[in-house]
């Protein structure tokens, strides 16, 4: 088997965990490689640290068990899988369990005399008052080797990053913080740009009312908390809970009014070549996106809340390897996972805080993207959009000024006082919105049983992209090659068809898709039985 190699920075922190007795908090920043440092300290220093846990999300315990093969092909790997799963009796070498079943089960994960303890997503621990964060602190200091694994250790303050801390029973622990623009120059740039969406007339009028009725209570229940004489920030405090379920409730709404535009782009982007990954917050914006796309035959998969690990993973898998064009994610993609295939991320919707947009943006820029990436953000022009964007830009400048320190508060919460607390002195931005969405969404592309070729213009499509973009949208690219200014890609034999059926559908700009009627297969019919015999002629 020929060994994987490290990058140098990444030698550099293997080098640098060994030195401090694998006792570090890497740091570094979504995309760097953290989990494969860890996987080659384990392969390194096997004597010594194994048996080792990981404490991970759900979401990516089948990754930490493949890249564990890669790189530990020796070990035994088990993924506890839920509260109730049993626990191997044989020795395992590594040991991977969920944050969502650490409390139940540490004292059986103790039980197995542990040498190193690896917590990826270690931010999870943050709040030392959950019960998972204390059963993180046991196993801390019962585990001699401890490596905590955190690529946003600046989300909100000093007193969380100081929690992490004290999971080594030091102020100031051995710490490793690398930026991927740091470690990785050849990474092409980010690009983020916004799509001013104009609403449909219905959505318009559905979305005004909830705006409507949101500015309403809280000018209502503004004036009954100042008169009872609170002060202007505590009666936002007070209103801030509710005020979060409300316009979470006004950004359901905006989200499904922009499904229409989500979907033409998304379709605009397929046809050109493109893989694309959508991020959706609320499930039925997401739903809605499925149906449409799933109306255009555009192919996807999706991640969301209830995707197991093994169908998240065989979404991950599918896509990277091109066979879909299209990856759906709620904020349960937003972590641990690698789609790099795509070199354009869409937000459907905003999120409250710019660390978790730059998380879920990180998906697509990491170690291995060759292309320049841009992100893009469906924005509802004179919508809460133009709030939240102000907010959240605000706050990414701020982060940036602080990069290195954990002075930044930036919550939801955070977001929602913003929010009220401005709402009254806002005015609209001046915006050009585009047409996206205002029309109905042409048929889809047509089915693989009916097209006979596809025909692409050979100023930009090479046979090679001609061929991929073929298969990722289900047609078979049995034959491939270049005629003149066109490639042609054969997707069944021209004589399965009646002659003289042949049609050209444009399905964009400079791709063609050739159609036809297919032959009806007549069946033989052969006598069954006994030979039938008729009565002689007279």
């Amino acid at each position: 088997m020929t060994r994987l190699q490290l990058r140098p920075f990444q030698e550099e922190d293997v080098e640098f965990i060994r030195e401090n007795g694998h006792r570090v908090l890497i740091a570094n920043a979504p995309g760097t490689g953290k989990t494969i440092e860890c996987l080659a300290c384990l392969q390194r220093g096997r004597e010594a640290l194994v048996p080792a846990i990981v404490v991970c999300p759900t979401s990516v315990a089948h990754n930490w068990r493949r890249e564990a093969r890669k790189w530990c092909p020796w070990a035994k790997v088990h993924v506890v899988r839920g509260v109730r799963s049993p626990m191997p009796k044989r020795h395992v070498d590594l040991l991977v369990i969920p944050w969502s079943v650490l409390a139940d089960r540490y004292l059986e994960v103790l039980g197995r005399s542990p040498k190193l303890l690896i917590a990826d997503e270690a931010h999870f621990a943050k709040n030392e008052d959950t019960l998972r964060s204390q059963a993180l602190h046991l196993l801390a200091r019962r585990v001699p080797h401890l490596l905590l694994l955190t690529g946003t250790p600046l989300i909100n303050n000093e007193r969380e990053l100081e929690v992490l801390r004290g999971l080594f029973g030091s102020d100031d622990p051995p710490m490793i913080r690398r930026l991927l623009e740091d470690v990785a120059k050849d990474i092409p740039p980010k690009t983020r740009s916004s799509i001013p969406v104009a609403l449909r007339p219905k959505d318009r009028a559905d979305y005004n009312r909830a705006e409507g009725d949101f500015e309403a209570w809280l000018q209502r229940e503004l004036h009954k908390r100042l008169q009872s004489g609170a002060a202007e920030a505590a009666a936002h405090r007070a209103l801030a809970a509710e005020a979060l379920v409300k316009i979470g409730y006004l950004r359901r709404i905006l989200g499904k009014a922009k499904v229409h535009a989500a979907a033409e782009w998304v379709r605009r982007a397929v046809l050109l070549g493109e893989a694309v990954v959508v991020f959706v917050e609320h499930v039925e914006p997401l739903r809605a996106l499925q149906k449409l796309l799933r109306k255009q035959r555009i192919g996807l998969v999706t991640i969301q809340g209830s995707t197991s690990a093994k169908a998240r993973q065989e979404a991950v898998d599918s896509f990277q390897a091109g066979e879909v064009p299209v990856l759906l994610a709620t904020k349960a993609g937003k972590e641990g996972i690698t789609l790099h295939r795509a070199r354009h991320l869409l937000f459907l919707e905003r999120y409250f805080t710019s660390a978790e947009e730059e998380q879920a943006e990180d998906r697509i820029r990491r170690i291995g993207q060759k292309y320049r990436t841009t992100i893009w953000f469906l924005h509802g022009v004179n919508t809460i959009d133009d709030r939240l964007a102000q907010i959240i830009e605000s706050k990414r400048r701020l982060v940036r000024a602080a990069i290195g320190s954990a002075d930044v508060v930036e919550t939801e919460q955070g977001a929602v006082l913003g929010l009220i607390s401005a709402w009254g002195s806002y005015t609209d931005r001046a915006s050009d919105p585009t047409t996206l969405g205002q029309a109905a969404l042409p048929a889809g592309l047509p089915s693989p049983a009916v097209v006979c070729s596809l025909m692409f213009g050979a100023e930009r499509w090479t046979p090679k992209a001609a061929q991929i973009w073929a298969k990722m949208n289900g047609y078979h690219a049995k034959k491939v090659y270049r005629r003149g200014k066109v490639v042609r890609v054969q997707n069944h034999n021209p004589a399965l068809f009646e002659r003289g059926s042949f049609s050209a559908v444009a399905l964009s700009g400079d791709v063609q898709a050739i159609v036809g009627k297919r032959k009806v297969r007549r069946r033989s019919t052969r006598s069954s039985g006994r030979r039938r015999t008729g009565t002689p002629g007279r």
